[in-house]
């Protein structure tokens, strides 16, 4: 009748080490940046600048007037090639925008109306929620940073607890970037001019498909007047080799003639 007794302390020592293991601490890599400088090359290791990004973009845009849904397809190479199509639920598409060599150009296929001018700010604001330069556009737009190269520019790198920021810093503007000291991947952005934050960007669900990370969820919110949220969600996402420069041109349709914006 007392041979049972025997297991317990082999039972109370499995118990020990069963225990032992879910309270082991998980070991994670951690990420130091010898400078900002350095984190920008990892940054830009990550993202292939000479692959297009071939994607079905879900976006919801709300503003102070309302909120609405788009579906776009969109193509888009760094530093600033972009074009985007319409998807709308019946029909040919009915919006048409494309931004090459500094050109924008814009298609509205129910009034036939053609627009070509320089891709400022101001003119990518007429036809997009965002008013931004091209390659603070596409680099948003691939969860990445533009920053100028030049004498003007003053790269600063500090730790803020589980992330490494990189301020890049000019006579006007500033970029301040946030990137995961775990993994490298860069989670915020903040666009300002001067002392004024233009824009937040939050950057989620990143994947990596040859060679490329990618955020699949981008959350971008104005805080000037407009007060603008445009999230953005990829879906069929591919990356192009040697794609011909051309498809990011729109030709002026036959027998309509252009407006020009500048």
């Amino acid at each position: 009748m007392k041979e049972p007794r025997k297991s317990i302390p082999a039972l109370c020592l499995l118990l020990l080490f069963f225990c032992g293991c879910a309270a082991a601490p998980k070991i994670t890599v951690r990420m130091d940046f010898a400078s900002p400088e350095a984190a920008l090359e990892y940054i830009a290791a990550q993202t292939r600048v000479y692959a297009a990004l071939e994607a079905i973009a879900h976006v919801h845009v709300a503003t102070r007037e309302g909120a609405y849904p788009l579906k776009l397809a969109v193509l888009l190479k760094k530093p600033a090639s972009l074009r985007v199509e319409a998807i709308p639920l019946f029909g040919p598409p009915a919006f048409f925008l494309s931004i090459r060599d500094r050109t924008l150009k814009v298609f509205l296929t129910e009034t036939r109306a053609f627009y070509i001018g320089r891709a400022t700010g101001d003119n990518v604001a007429r036809y997009l929620p965002l008013k931004m330069d091209p390659e603070d556009l596409i680099a948003l737009l691939t969860g990445t940073c533009f920053a100028p190269a030049g004498p003007v520019t003053l790269l600063q790198g500090s730790q803020e607890g589980n992330h490494y920021r990189i301020d890049i810093v000019e006579p006007l503007k500033r970029r301040s970037v946030w990137v995961r000291m775990t993994d490298g991947f860069i989670e915020r952005i903040e666009y300002f001019w001067g002392e004024q934050r233009l824009y937040r960007a939050h950057f989620e669900e990143p994947i990596r498909r040859e060679g490329t990370v990618l955020p699949q969820k981008i959350t971008i919110v104005s805080e000037g007047t407009d007060g603008v949220s445009v999230s953005i969600r990829y879906a069929d996402i591919q990356f192009l080799k040697d794609i011909d420069p051309a498809r990011f041109n729109l030709d002026t349709p036959p027998g309509v003639e252009p407006v020009h914006l500048d």
